[in-house]
């Protein structure tokens, strides 16, 4: 609700659109290295810093993050999910 009430819907949702497309071409830069095994998955964690343009900048990508939470926020978030 803050970036809406700071940049509008529109700008908002090319914010999402561009780092679901920042979060598919790092995927697809390593798929041929990834394990292909249709009775498990992996879990991915990726840090995205967004600058004052609305610009996601790809930090890091965690394979299998903790999922263990310190604080109340972050297990409500880590539960919901």
């Amino acid at each position: 609700l803050y970036l809406v009430s700071q940049f509008g819907r529109e700008m908002v949702d090319e914010l999402f659109w561009r780092m679901q497309m920042l979060i598919l071409r790092s995927l697809f830069s390593v798929q041929h290295v990834m394990i292909n095994d249709k009775h498990c998955f992996e879990l991915y964690g990726y840090d995205v810093m967004i600058d004052d343009t609305l610009k996601p900048w790809l930090i890091e990508v965690n394979a299998s993050p903790s999922l263990s939470a310190n604080t109340k926020e972050d297990y409500d978030l880590k539960c919901e999910m």
